[in-house]
């Protein structure tokens, strides 16, 4: 039996990063850090109970760490450029 577009799984995943600049003075306490998270938690949370349907579940991750290195491309094409379509 195919799945239809309501049996899919579907998800919507927001991704966001905060970066705390380089020269810094004082590194972000964990309380602060944690207030943060909680008021941004609390805030999507809300959101989402008004904008999508009440049965919709909800998960929060959050990571703290030091990235000594983190390197990240620009989006490449894979492939040959389509060509236009005549008109």
């Amino acid at each position: 039996m195919m799945a239809t577009e309501r049996d899919a799984p579907r998800k919507l995943r927001l991704t966001v990063e905060l970066e705390i600049p380089r020269g810094t003075p004082a590194n972000v306490r964990t309380n602060r850090r944690m207030a943060a998270v909680d008021a941004m938690r609390t805030a999507v949370t809300a959101i989402a109970a008004r904008e999508l349907p009440p049965t919709t579940t909800v998960s929060f991750r959050h990571e703290w760490m030091y990235a000594w290195h983190d390197e990240t491309t620009e989006p490449v094409t894979l492939g040959p450029p389509v060509a236009p379509e005549a008109p």
